[in-house]
């Protein structure tokens, strides 16, 4: 019974650290505001976890690499091109208000943590790299013309992805995104053999 009253608090302070940290970024968020959100005493929260870095590199591993297997539904079909999956991953996002309102977690993330710490750009380019893989392995099963750069091709989904969902809030929406992507979208058909 302990084992399992410890995992499910130790599982309430990853979802409570993985929401603060989306929400205020890892230097905006402090261990009191972590203490009062999870409602533990602070020797539990210790008990789990040495550090507030700890912490989030954990949240990293368990969290954020699973919410971004979702975000970029990437499964190759048989009856579908590549590019259709693709194109129908970039509009789903816009049907996720969060990412319309926050942003991507992990280039948020990436933008604030990589440049400062070498153990976060390590786990964010574990991430990062495996979306690259999997954008890969679906234009490995679509229909483009000649002499496409895969691998480059890969990057600059990612990274027009990551732009349109950077916006401020203020101008941020779904209109907004899906006009951004518009244009990632028309090229992407533009590709098709």
């Amino acid at each position: 019974m302990k084992n399992r009253y410890m995992q499910s608090t130790r599982e309430k302070i990853l979802d409570v650290v993985f929401k603060l940290i989306y929400i205020y970024g890892y230097n905006g968020t402090s261990m009191s505001m972590i203490l009062k959100e999870c409602n533990i005493p602070k020797g539990s929260l210790y008990h789990h976890f040495k550090s507030k870095k700890e912490m989030v590199l954990a949240v990293i591993k368990e969290r954020l690499a699973p919410n971004m297997d979702q975000f970029y539904e990437l499964d190759i079909e048989d009856d579908k091109d590549g590019i259709e999956t693709i194109i129908e991953a970039i509009l789903k996002v816009a049907q996720k208000e969060n990412l319309l309102v926050y942003g991507c977690p992990l280039n948020r993330l990436n933008q604030e943590m990589s440049p400062l710490d070498k153990d976060f750009e390590q786990e964010i380019n574990t991430i990062y790299n495996n979306i690259k893989t999997k954008l890969t392995n679906v234009l490995k099963h679509a229909s483009l013309k000649k002499d496409i750069d895969i691998d480059s091709l890969s990057s600059y989904i990612i990274t027009t992805v990551w732009g349109a969902l950077s916006l401020s809030p203020s101008h941020s929406s779904k209109e907004q995104y899906l006009n951004s992507v518009e244009h990632l979208i028309n090229y992407l058909n533009s590709l098709k053999n």
